[in-house]
């Protein structure tokens, strides 16, 4: 059963954290500095949040919690993308717990969806042709 309704500004907090996640994600996943001209972010940001809030109570409320936590220890949304990306390589290199099964989640969850919302829209080559250079 999925998470109940959450506060508005609860989710709106969340939507910055997720945003601030996913592209640090997708500037990782493309091995760039910036991410100017990148399409599909917005989408995989809304996307990513929808498959987080939609996922099994237990997991969800878990998953919520560490990524409006993750955002407040920062604010991490407000990090330049570097340190974003610095900040998600440390936690990765953590051994297993709750925040290595953080950014496990997202470091899987966000390319695939960004992937596939540029294969969805029709902008997938355009992605792959500057990942090429």
């Amino acid at each position: 059963m999925p998470l109940s309704p959450l506060p508005a500004p609860v989710v709106a907090r969340l939507a910055r954290a997720v945003r601030g996640i996913a592209e640090a994600e997708v500037a990782e996943e493309l091995d760039r500095s910036d991410l100017l001209g990148v399409p599909g972010l917005e989408e995989t940001a809304h996307v990513l949040q929808s498959r987080l809030l939609g996922m099994p109570r237990h997991f969800a409320a878990g998953m919520v919690a560490l990524t409006l936590a993750f955002e407040a220890a920062g604010p991490f949304s407000e990090l330049s993308l570097d340190r974003r990306r610095r900040r998600l390589a440390r936690l990765r290199s953590l051994p297993l717990g709750p925040l290595k099964n953080f950014t496990t989640f997202y470091d899987k969850m966000a390319p695939f969806i960004f992937w596939s919302v540029l294969e969805e829209s029709g902008e997938l080559d355009q992605v792959l042709a500057g990942v090429s250079r």
